[in-house]
């Protein structure tokens, strides 16, 4: 399988698309439904995340989404143009004081269904790590910086 990069629009009707894109890219591993299922949300909270709180939903800002596959490990990148964010400082959408909140769940899913997730020092790129063997994920969760 060869690498994918593509460019989408800072506007939520693309991520429907992006993901059909990078599913379809995968179609040659013979995921289990449950891995892909882990691959389009993830996917889908990263774009969506970087089209309204990184590039503030502008249009003709892209965003960019990679993806490269070898020896049985997926990295998905999502960047957006914007300023970046304090990854470090999201606070735990299942707190008392935030289970009513909205914000930072996205990123909760995403740290618990991928096997790995790093993120740019300015906070602007999230690279998110699955590792398949034969269809199906393994591998323990952690996260870095760069």
């Amino acid at each position: 399988m060869n690498d994918l990069e593509f460019d989408i629009p800072s506007d939520p009707k693309h991520i429907k698309d992006a993901s059909a894109k990078v599913l379809g890219h995968l179609k040659g591993l013979k995921l289990a439904k449950e891995i892909i299922f882990d691959i389009r949300l993830c996917l889908e909270e990263a774009v969506i995340n970087a089209i309204k709180y990184g590039n503030k939903l502008e249009k003709a800002v892209p965003v960019t989404i990679g993806l490269r596959y070898s020896d049985g490990k997926l990295e998905i990148k999502v960047k957006d143009y914007g300023k970046g964010f304090e990854y470090c400082e999201i606070p735990d959408p299942r707190s008392d004081k935030n289970i009513l909140k909205h914000g930072g769940r996205g990123l909760f899913l995403i740290r618990n269904l991928m096997d790995e997730v790093e993120f740019n020092d300015s906070g602007n790129e999230i690279k998110m790590i699955k590792f398949i063997s034969g269809g199906k994920s393994h591998g323990g969760k952690r996260e870095k910086s760069r």
